[in-house]
């Protein structure tokens, strides 16, 4: 029996060591994946949405015109700029819109790039039960080996 009790301490030692290894190594692991996650390179999408403006275009008169060509000209500038303003006001909100748009889809690429990426980690990080819980495990049954050692020495 003491030889049993013996042999069940050396059997506990080498199960408790084998496991903390373990443990431990895949705890390295772990950290590497994550660091390689956390280094991995990141696309950053942008909408393309750059527009030249036409500006309004200017006319210019002559010394030699007479107050009522004048009045009328500004009479004309001022219904055309009017028009103008509500034209760039359509035109703004167009360009607003269709910005805001092509910006959300580009923020919805970048987002679903990440997460797709997270998805992936988690996904390398699924393993067997048992490969992700063998060293606790062997730890345990070191454990109880030892727990056994014990008994059997105590009985002797």
């Amino acid at each position: 029996m003491a030889t049993t009790a013996v042999s069940l301490s050396v059997l506990a030692a080498v199960l408790e060591i084998w496991g903390i290894v373990w443990t431990v190594l895949d705890i390295r692991k772990a950290r590497r994946r994550l660091a390689q996650y956390l280094h991995r390179g990141r696309h950053i999408y942008a909408s393309g949405t750059l527009h030249v403006e036409a500006a309004m275009p200017l006319t210019v008169q002559s010394a030699n015109s007479t107050v009522e060509q004048r009045v009328e000209a500004l009479e004309t500038q001022q219904q055309n700029l009017k028009e103008e303003l509500a034209r760039r006001d359509r035109q703004l909100i167009e360009r607003l819109s269709t910005r805001f748009g092509s910006e959300l889809k580009a923020t919805e690429k970048t987002l679903d790039d990440q997460l797709t990426g997270l998805r992936d980690y988690i996904k390398g990080a699924e393993e067997h039960w048992w490969k992700a819980y063998r060293g606790p495990l062997v730890l345990v049954l070191g454990v109880i080996a030892g727990l056994f050692a014990n008994i059997f020495s105590a009985a002797s």
